[in-house]
């Protein structure tokens, strides 16, 4: 079993084993159904293990990752082209005598294949059913439906004055908001009734309605500087749509929950469509993760149950886009039971 972490900051990998088959049993930190595959794809902040049976000659096989990039409207922004690699060496002293110079890199998709990717994340099987028998039930009456938006966004700047945006800097956004960080945690905000530190009221759907994918690359909307969170009712179940935007162009953004995991349950490529859409999703056995990569160009539909009471901060997971502000939370309301209420903080808690 190879456990694989994207802990990369800004970029997805392909990862591979030089004439080994790999096969994914898990993903973030949930099992699946067994996915056979010679690559598999990681974004940043996603973790994959997979099981690799060494039935080959005796000898040393390159281990390699490399960068899947699929926003080409950002010539701009250079990537490594070469593969990162390690050996996998079999147990043998005649591997030791073979030279490295004579190994193989693994045969990778190209750095834009878009398809490959979708394919693999659509194929991934979350082990929630089985034999008639669900282990966790998938939501299907929804409670909150959510529709974000993830893209750039510019914000004014009066000391900015170089090209392509003088007098704006360069910023992220989900539904056009750009989230600023708080001056104390959003947590102790909310546990101890702390006024003026965040607002309520993040918005459900876009503020800011065009054409997602449709624009050029050039039209990005300005978007609004503050710290909005979503309150959620315990217990209820939630559906975020999450849709790429072409502003600045196409980027695949991971987009990562805290506090518990999702369902995976329908990915595309274009503007979503609400009437015909739904009709692909999984409701049987999508995989559950924490980190879904939003298709360059496409959409993402997640679904989860609001059963962990607290302050749960989302974002993508590329670096960057996050200190851009390509973030926001969710408050999750104290249950009934007392195994569903937020504890207090511990006595010994250090403070910023």
């Amino acid at each position: 079993m190879l456990r694989l972490v994207n802990a990369a900051l800004n970029f997805q990998f392909y990862f591979g084993v030089a004439n080994h088959r790999l096969t994914v049993v898990e993903a973030d930190a949930e099992y699946t159904q067994p996915l056979a595959r010679d690559i598999v794809v990681l974004s940043p902040g996603q973790t994959t293990n997979v099981l690799i049976r060494a039935n080959q000659s005796v000898g040393n096989y390159y281990m390699a990752f490399t960068v899947y990039s699929p926003n080409s409207d950002t010539e701009n922004v250079p990537f490594p082209t070469v593969p990162a690699t390690a050996i996998l060496s079999y147990n043998s002293s005649v591997a030791a005598n073979i030279s490295y110079d004579e190994l193989e890199l693994p045969t990778f998709p190209s750095f834009n294949d878009k398809l490959y990717v979708a394919n693999f994340t659509r194929s991934l099987r979350g082990q929630s059913y089985k034999k008639g028998y669900y282990y966790y039930s998938i939501p299907t009456k929804i409670d909150y439906d959510l529709f974000y938006t993830v893209s750039y966004a510019l914000q004014p700047c009066a000391s900015c004055s170089t090209p392509p945006f003088p007098g704006q800097r360069l910023s992220a956004s989900i539904n056009n908001q750009t989230s600023a960080l708080p001056q104390i945690s959003l947590l102790q905000a909310y546990y101890n009734h702390v006024n003026s530190v965040y607002e309520a009221g993040f918005p459900d759907v876009p503020p800011y309605v065009f054409n997602y994918t449709g624009i050029n690359s050039t039209d990005i909307p300005v978007s609004t500087l503050g710290t909005k969170v979503k309150i959620l009712e315990f217990g209820k179940n939630v559906q975020i749509i999450f849709q790429n935007t072409h502003s600045l162009g196409y980027e695949s953004h991971p987009i990562h929950l805290h506090g518990q995991n999702f369902f995976i349950v329908g990915t595309g490529f274009g503007n979503y469509n609400s009437s015909s859409d739904p009709s692909t999703f999984n409701l049987i056995d999508p995989p559950s993760r924490n980190t879904v990569a939003v298709p360059s160009g496409g959409w993402a539909v997640v679904r989860f149950t609001t059963t962990n009471p607290g302050v749960w901060y989302m974002h993508c997971h590329f670096d960057m886009h996050t200190s851009w502000g390509m973030t926001m939370a969710f408050i999750v309301k104290n249950g009934k039971e007392k195994d569903q209420i937020l504890p207090p903080p511990p006595p010994d808690l250090p403070l910023c």
